[in-house]
């Protein structure tokens, strides 16, 4: 590796590492928190995909990231009102609005993925789930999946998320995910459905477009869901409930 590959890989890693220490202050509890620089940090995480700095370009990433940005600026200035902050969400505001064009996203409400990406997304960093599944008289699995917070972390006590849904334009702060397994020909779970505990997931691509989720915990599967797609609704659910 040449020494001007190492320093673009170093650039993206020292951002990654301010990032990841950025978001566990805001997504920590309490609205004091939001005055921290996770805004200004989602914002660079932006500009270093959208411009290739530090590796190649990626607009689709750096949406999500500027979304991240106008969503901590929002909940800052709830906190604190600065002129330079409400100057900062309109630039923010500008570029999604580019970018947007540039990705074709329109105003979809509904989001299909052969794999549950929500759950991906909430089981990042090293975090495990409580998930539930429940079956809809239309046949679909409503699949619901909750972290547990880490021992000891006292800056993550109710574990929540900031999940994001770039094709929404969706940013919010959650304690839970929900998405819909549709086209259902097989599920299995180890014991009760309204209660699985799992660190990993799994995908095993199948013929005529089923494919088998498995969730794991420690190793051992616990459930797996054999379904043509999942589906995500923009749609804001009111609660979670484990029965």
């Amino acid at each position: 590796m040449s020494r001007q590959d190492e320093s673009r890989v170093s650039l993206r890693s020292k951002m990654r590492k301010e990032y990841r220490h950025e978001l566990k202050k805001f997504i920590s509890e309490g609205v004091g928190h939001y005055r921290c620089h996770f805004a200004d940090i989602a914002y660079e995480m932006g500009d270093m995909y959208r411009k290739g700095e530090g590796g190649p370009k990626d607009i689709a990433r750096a949406y999500a990231y500027y979304l991240q940005a106008e969503y901590a600026l929002t909940l800052r200035l709830q906190v604190r009102r600065k002129n330079e902050d409400e100057a900062f969400l309109a630039k923010v505001r500008l570029v999604l609005t580019q970018l947007r064009q540039k990705l074709h996203y329109g105003s979809e409400r509904l989001c299909c993925s052969v794999h549950p990406f929500v759950l991906f997304q909430a089981l990042e960093e090293g975090h495990e789930l409580m998930i539930s599944f429940r079956r809809m008289k239309s046949g679909r699995i409503k699949v619901v999946g909750a972290r547990i917070p880490k021992a000891g972390n006292s800056e993550s006590q109710r574990s929540r998320m900031l999940i994001t849904y770039d094709r929404f334009h969706y940013c919010e702060l959650k304690d839970f995910v929900i998405t819909y397994a549709q086209n259902v020909k097989d599920i299995w779970y180890i014991e009760n459905p309204d209660c699985i505990r799992i660190d990993s997931i799994t995908m095993v691509m199948g013929e005529h477009n089923i494919n088998r989720t498995e969730f794991f915990y420690r190793g051992k599967m616990v459930a797996y869901i054999t379904a043509e797609d999942y589906v995500v609704s923009s749609g804001r659910p009111r609660y979670m409930r484990f029965r």
